[in-house]
């Protein structure tokens, strides 16, 4: 049996109430039945909506972001992965002197990063920092780190030589109900698939994961991730995956030592390998015809915005990229009446997105060449 529950204004509350009473009595606004009613309807309406938030753990889907994540704690010992900042490494390109701990430096838009060292440095040297937002905002591209709003003695001048990394987003709604579905229909047990699947997941910074068994003969396991922005994962996030499910240290020899010795999640025996999916570069180019009023570089982002979309949707989903996709993708941009001449790495065909028994690809976006038609 389906119960149904919606909400109610105390409007439509007073007036179903006043239809259960008799017409001998008043029931005009302003008479003492009318306004009896109505006191009672407010506090109704304040009801129905707490008894249709309740019945929305029926469906997951309703619940607001940190009822949901108590949910799937509370049923499936599943944690939602919260927010991270990036890191990365800052150099003096002018002075020498002492980096403290807290120290802090600019982007010229304001964006902070504080130094997570203490040391003595010299011009040319670097230091840990990270930045003081968390997500990837601060997965900022080289050389933009460059202002010290505070004197530091002796250190006139810095830059980051390269870019910082491991900036992510706290887990959507979308990725916690995703993973709770899988944790229900893709039963985990003794290291199957699902398994490594499921400590991929559990990653801060993974969005998708595939799972290679016996990649490389027996006893072996190759787990392939993309990052949380469906994008190609960072040699970071590809070492706090493999730290995590299967560690190791390198000796001299670059031996692994503690390879399959199970000091990670999957078992004793189980020599697993963590790698990024291999990168499958779409170049696209196309003319554009715009709408009345639509601004040529605003129609560009909003182009390249949705193609991003479709390709990211495609990683460990699809076999190809489609073209007539790409060309949804344009059509739907706000600002775009029409395009022609659209080529898709110089073809007008769909591209294949590989996938053996070892590795896999994922589609990222290249170069973007959008004109006006003429």
């Amino acid at each position: 049996m389906t119960i149904g529950i919606e909400e109610k204004t105390n409007e439509e509350i007073t007036v179903e109430l006043l239809e259960q009473m008799p017409d001998t009595y008043q029931k005009n606004v302003g008479y003492f039945i009318w306004d009896f009613f109505r006191a009672i309807s407010i506090f109704f309406e304040q009801c129905f909506e707490k008894i249709c938030y309740l019945a929305g753990f029926f469906d997951i889907t309703k619940l607001e972001y940190e009822d949901l994540v108590l949910f799937v704690k509370q049923r499936r010992g599943i944690i939602a992965k919260t927010e991270t900042y990036a890191t990365g490494e800052i150099t003096v390109t002018s002075g020498s002197g002492t980096i403290n701990i807290g120290d802090i430096f600019e982007t010229s838009s304001g964006l902070r990063f504080s130094s997570q060292e203490t040391k003595e440095i010299l011009e040319g040297e670097g230091f840990k920092a990270q930045c003081q937002t968390a997500g990837s905002i601060g997965n900022v591209p080289k050389g933009v780190i460059n202002i010290i709003p505070n004197t530091i003695p002796g250190i006139s001048s810095i830059t980051n030589l390269e870019a910082f990394s491991g900036g992510y987003e706290k887990e959507s709604k979308e990725s916690i109900i995703e993973r709770y579905l899988n944790d229900l229909q893709k039963p985990v047990t003794s290291g199957n698939i699902y398994h490594y699947e499921k400590w991929a997941l559990e990653c801060p910074g993974v969005g998708k994961a595939k799972v290679k068994p016996l990649w490389d003969g027996d006893n072996t396991v190759k787990v392939i991730i993309a990052d949380s922005n469906n994008q190609i994962a960072s040699n970071e996030l590809v070492k706090s995956v493999q730290t995590y499910i299967d560690p190791y240290t390198l000796d001299e020899n670059n031996n692994k030592i503690g390879w399959g010795c199970g000091n990670g999640q999957a078992p004793i025996g189980a020599y697993c390998t963590v790698e990024s999916a291999n990168a499958l570069t779409i170049n696209i180019k196309f003319s554009v015809s715009l709408k009345a009023q639509a601004n040529f570089e605003t129609t560009k982002t909003n182009a390249e915005e949705n193609i991003l979309t479709y390709l990211k949707s495609t990683v460990f989903n699809d076999t190809y990229v489609s073209y007539a996709r790409i060309g949804a993708c344009i059509l739907s941009s706000d600002g775009v009446m029409d395009y022609k001449d659209l080529k898709i790495n110089e073809t007008t065909d769909n591209i294949p997105i590989n996938e053996t028994d070892t590795d896999c690809e994922m589609a990222v976006l290249g170069s973007l060449d959008i004109t006006l038609m003429e």
